[in-house]
């Protein structure tokens, strides 16, 4: 059961993430652009661009993008969930998030990610290859 305090691994896999409308927008465009086949794809990507900065995300200005639920974006094994919570628990310097701020983490990180994924992309406009390889 979830407790108020902080959040269950096993209740993440049913959850739904989402991120800013706007940024739902981006991983529709970069989903298509790149060829990938589902929408957790360039999601997954632009979280970890997100985790790999240094300074925390902005909090998304809307958490209205369409979901992807948990265990497709952080995969479907336990140990996958528990790298990516890890990862944005150790990132946020936050040791034990409550729920909603686990979902708004995800959300910052993956419009964060969307926003320089989409920047770097226009330099790579025609050459997905190349631009996955510069990742």
């Amino acid at each position: 059961m979830t407790s108020l305090s902080s959040i269950q691994l096993g209740d993440l896999f049913r959850a739904d993430f989402r991120t800013s409308q706007s940024g739902d927008a981006i991983n529709t465009a970069l989903q298509k652009a790149l060829c990938f086949d589902y929408r957790y794809q360039p999601a997954r990507v632009a979280i970890g661009l997100s985790l790999a900065q240094s300074t925390p995300p902005r909090p998304s200005s809307d958490i209205l993008g369409k979901p992807i639920r948990g265990e497709t974006l952080f995969g479907q094994e336990e140990s996958e969930m528990a790298l990516w919570v890890t990862l944005i628990c150790a990132q946020a310097n936050i040791r034990a998030p409550s729920r909603k701020q686990f979902f708004e983490l995800v959300a910052a990180h993956w419009a964060r990610g969307l926003d320089s994924l989409e920047k770097k992309f226009k330099v790579y406009a025609g050459e997905p290859h190349n631009f996955l390889m510069s990742l």
